[in-house]
């Protein structure tokens, strides 16, 4: 597991926190080596955990704690069929910071949106591209990053103002019912929050909001 790319495998317990209840059943979606979902399991709050993911080396992992795991590219229609033919309705449906890694997001969020019960919440992770690395990067150094993780991850296809976000959530026809920021002062892990960055917090939240992490759920 040490292979993988660490910002893709590690806990989200500021996506899980959102999960409340008990015996709930949840899809993971892009659950990596499913470290969200065993914890879940593990902890007694999900009874089932149905996961989507690309690599076929994670998924295999996740497999070993997962109730099934759909192992595929969700730009494919055709894979997109098979998860909406096969897979029950879900209590959870979370997208830890995989709708930017899409060619067409809101398609996808709308097609699985019908797993949702009718009393059912999304959970969504958005990187924030207003962040104030994206001047720090384009303005002052004059590149635009081609990283392997982060605000600038080299696999990303689709980018995220808070408007923007809240637009996908609006045109997908649902609703948002909590918003929160996780703060970074940099892109870098481990980056401090000093007085210069608790200073821009204070001006404009935005420019140290590194994600976006929107509960919502059917209008």
């Amino acid at each position: 597991m040490s292979l993988f790319n660490q910002s893709y495998i590690g806990l989200r317990n500021d996506l899980l926190k959102h999960v409340k209840g008990c015996a709930e059943s949840i899809l993971d979606v892009g659950c990596a080596s499913g470290v969200n979902g065993k914890y879940l399991l593990d902890k007694g709050i999900a009874s089932t955990v149905y996961g989507i993911e690309y690599d076929d080396e994670m998924s295999s992992i996740a497999e070993k704690s997962y109730t099934k795991i759909f192992r595929g590219d969700l730009n494919s229609e055709i894979f997109r069929k098979i998860i909406l033919d096969d897979a029950p309705q879900f209590d959870y449906i979370l997208f830890g910071d995989i709708l930017e890694h899409l060619v067409y997001p809101l398609k996808v969020l709308n097609e699985l949106k019908a797993l949702l019960k009718p009393k059912g919440k999304v959970i969504i992770s958005l990187p924030n591209i207003a962040h104030i690395e994206l001047f720090i990067q384009v303005y002052f150094k004059g590149t635009f990053p081609q990283n392997s993780r982060g605000i600038f991850d080299k696999t990303h296809l689709r980018w995220f103002t808070k408007k923007d976000a809240y637009k996908l959530i609006e045109d997908s026809e649902l609703k948002i019912i909590r918003y929160e920021r996780n703060y970074r002062s940099r892109d870098a892990i481990g980056s401090k929050f000093d007085w210069k960055y608790k200073l821009l917090r204070l001006i404009d939240k935005d420019l140290v909001t590194f994600q976006h992490i929107i509960v919502c759920e059917h209008v």
